[in-house]
């Protein structure tokens, strides 16, 4: 039995005193002033378990909530960064845009310098050749003498057909300017030039054209590159020559390269 205190000692307060038995229950005595109307309140040690279970969630929960603030408060602060980084990047794309616009149209300049000056798809070629820049077509189109194929019946008359492996290239046989790059349903891809005194050349079966219409080219400048040819035939050039629109014989004309001038 414990010892009740004055209530002038507790200042002229209540006061209670908590203690717990060994069983585990609680009893909370409370007393009012004057010692008028004492409480007795007598909590099972069930109830303290519950009492102490429901302490440890919410103090769990009020921690959850402390870190979600804290971290929700930690992102909003770095909002205003990223957002100026965000500006920052959107600044950055604007630029390579821009330096994409200026390098496309550079290139569309300089390849139009190249073409000026008789460049294209790699091939090199003056816009003022020195050697031979009109010249008639005496020089033999490829740098390798080749085989001379018998006319098949049914194929373009004119011109000689030579017999050479796949990709050789193919030289211009006199200096002059390119008139025409077409697509011939008889020999694919063609070139046709423009020599002096009446003079002309083409080129068919061609794999790769390097030159382009309107282009001046030296004699000897690489202009393409032989390719297949349709059905049985074997891969060859088909080359003709022609002056004032009629057909000549290449042999007439042709006195430099591999043939010498010698087409048998």
């Amino acid at each position: 039995m414990t010892k009740e205190k004055d209530p002038k000692d507790a200042g002229g307060r209540g006061y209670g005193n908590i203690y717990t038995p060994h069983a585990g229950a609680m009893i909370i005595h409370v007393q009012r002033e004057s010692g008028l109307a004492n409480r007795t309140i007598i909590l099972s040690a069930r109830r303290v378990r519950l009492l102490r279970i429901g302490g440890i969630v919410a103090g769990v929960i009020l921690l959850g909530l402390v870190s979600s603030w804290a971290y929700l408060a930690t992102q909003a602060a770095r909002v205003p960064s990223l957002t100026r980084r965000l500006a920052l990047l959107e600044k950055d794309v604007q630029q390579i845009d821009t330096l994409k616009r200026a390098l496309a149209e550079v290139e569309g300049r300089y390849q139009q310098v190249q073409r000026m000056m008789g460049a294209s798809g790699g091939a090199v070629a003056s816009a003022a050749p020195t050697r031979d820049a009109n010249a008639i077509p005496d020089t033999w189109p490829l740098p390798i003498a080749g085989q001379l194929l018998e006319r098949a019946a049914g194929t373009r008359a004119g011109g000689v057909d030579i017999q050479v492996p796949r990709g050789t290239t193919v030289q211009a046989s006199g200096g002059g300017t390119v008139i025409e790059v077409r697509d011939d349903p008889t020999l694919g891809r063609v070139v046709r030039m423009r020599h002096t005194q009446g003079y002309e050349t083409l080129y068919g079966n061609l794999l790769e054209v390097r030159v382009s219409a309107g282009q001046r080219v030296a004699a000897g400048t690489v202009i393409a590159l032989s390719g297949d040819s349709a059905g049985a035939v074997p891969a060859h050039l088909h080359f003709e020559i022609l002056r004032d629109g009629i057909q000549v014989d290449p042999a007439t004309i042709v006195t430099k390269g591999p043939q010498h001038g010698d087409l048998q």
